[in-house]
């Protein structure tokens, strides 16, 4: 199982996010980021067809560092 971290621009964005995920079976959390504001889900995931989802739900999203690989 591979963990992505992708950056959300807003907490109505990542709660979106995860309620949207989790109905679809995926593992994820909300986490608060470390530095400056906002909220960064953690996924996890065995491919990056999870981000088509965010995509198709039109869920604005940037992978952190490393592809979002951690």
């Amino acid at each position: 199982m591979i963990k992505y971290i992708a950056e959300m621009p807003s907490y109505t964005y990542a709660q979106k996010a995860v309620k949207v995920l989790n109905a679809r079976g995926y593992s994820c959390e909300m986490i608060r980021r470390e530095e400056g504001c906002g909220y960064n889900i953690r996924i996890y995931s065995r491919d990056k067809s999870v981000f088509e989802i965010l995509e198709k739900y039109r869920i604005p999203y940037s992978l952190k560092g490393n592809g979002g690989v951690t």
